[in-house]
């Protein structure tokens, strides 16, 4: 039997529809029949038509034929609603068989309608259309329900994230401004009881130790408006020209008075080394000095002794880059992943005083200009931070 030419058309908006039967007439019929609205593939018995399904290009409804000598239509029913990639296309029977049972077992399969020969062509485009309609609306519907879904799951989980975040703060700042808190107390209580008793400089340590409760907790506030800005898009960059060398040598001196006092003893306890040629570049003063004041402290926190920590500043094409570098305790390579995230502190860090959120907002100022951040570290030997500050 010859099998009339397939009709294909490349226009993506026309449905697929794929038509099986194995008498030629009846496809020929079909064929030019729907080839007008839609693009027809035909199938000259079940064997072929399940390949055809099941290829690459699914159909969009079929017409099935019941009676075919190699695989019926009842049989080529099951599998295409078996297979996952059929299961939701619309089975519409063409058969000459009239009996109830028949169309009893046609619906029990699956099929979605029964139309009987001798074929009439108002009633086949009627509800041919009719059914594609109703997949069309099907498939936005899921469409839709399956958007929701994930929007949904986005919001769920945002919400989690925000959930955990939350928590997170409340056990950070209750157990960071507890203990300057507790400081102050015990100093006013000092104060107020005992002043006249205290020598001069025992007040004077006393009034150094509020100043330093007091900077600490002033700190950690800035820490938290600045990463709330940053978390909302609010963190502005208004680069201008600055003189570097001196910026990160002020950033230097800043850095070391704010240490104890064996450290701010300490010969050459920050290296520094420039390379610039021209020292002026173009940055946001307060972002940067978020950026380099944070991982200079860093340095000289999470290191044991007070030296190796080395402060680079060189060009590179178009950029300026950071360097900055200590043997200190390391970061474990589970943490790092994580390192630049909202609250995250590695696991080593033992009771050294923090609030996780340093890393996190150089993180976001480095990006704020365009810029990147890498880390490099190994347990017990030291970690080196490298900033690139693009100029272009």
């Amino acid at each position: 039997m010859t099998l009339p030419t397939e009709t294909q058309h490349q226009a993506p908006h026309k449905p697929t529809i794929l038509v099986v039967d194995d008498t030629a007439e009846n496809l020929s019929l079909l064929a030019s029949l729907l080839e007008t609205d839609y693009t027809v593939r035909l199938a000259n018995g079940g064997s072929r038509a399940l390949k055809i399904a099941q290829g690459d290009v699914v159909p969009d409804l079929i017409l099935l034929d019941i009676l075919m000598p190699d695989v019926d239509g009842f049989e080529v029913c099951r599998q295409l609603k078996a297979h996952p990639k059929t299961a939701n296309v619309p089975v519409l029977f063409l058969t000459a068989k009239t009996a109830i049972e028949d169309e009893e077992l046609g619906f029990q399969l699956g099929a979605v309608d029964y139309i009987t020969k001798p074929i009439s062509p108002p009633r086949v485009l009627a509800r041919v259309r009719a059914h594609l309609s109703l997949k069309e609306a099907r498939d936005t519907l899921e469409r839709r329900n399956q958007e929701d879904k994930q929007r949904f799951e986005l919001a769920l989980a945002q919400q989690m994230e925000l959930n955990t975040l939350k928590s997170t703060f409340v056990a950070m700042t209750t157990h960071e401004f507890r203990t300057p808190l507790t400081s102050l107390l015990s100093s006013q209580e000092l104060l107020r009881h005992y002043s006249d008793k205290l020598a001069a400089k025992e007040r004077d340590e006393i009034f150094d130790s509020m100043d330093e409760a007091v900077t600490r907790m002033a700190k950690m506030l800035d820490q938290v408006l600045t990463i709330g800005r940053a978390d909302a898009n609010l963190l502005a960059c208004t680069p201008r020209e600055l003189n570097l060398e001196l910026l990160c040598r002020q950033l230097v001196i800043e850095t070391m008075a704010g240490q104890p006092d064996a450290v701010r003893e300490a010969d050459n306890a920050i290296a520094m080394t420039f390379d610039l040629g021209d020292e002026i570049v173009m940055a946001d003063d307060k972002l940067l000095r978020h950026i380099l004041g944070n991982l200079l402290s860093n340095a000289i926190k999470y290191s044991p002794i007070v030296a190796g920590v080395t402060f680079s500043v060189r060009r590179g094409p178009q950029a300026v880059i950071f360097e900055i570098a200590d043997e200190g305790i390391g970061i474990p390579a589970a943490d790092l992943p994580r390192l630049f995230g909202n609250f995250h502190r590695a696991a080593n860090v033992g009771d050294t005083p923090g609030t996780g959120l340093g890393l996190a907002i150089v993180k976001r100022a480095v990006e704020s200009h365009g810029g990147t951040i890498a880390v490099e570290s190994q347990l017990g030997k030291g970690t080196t931070f490298t900033v690139t500050i693009s100029q272009n």
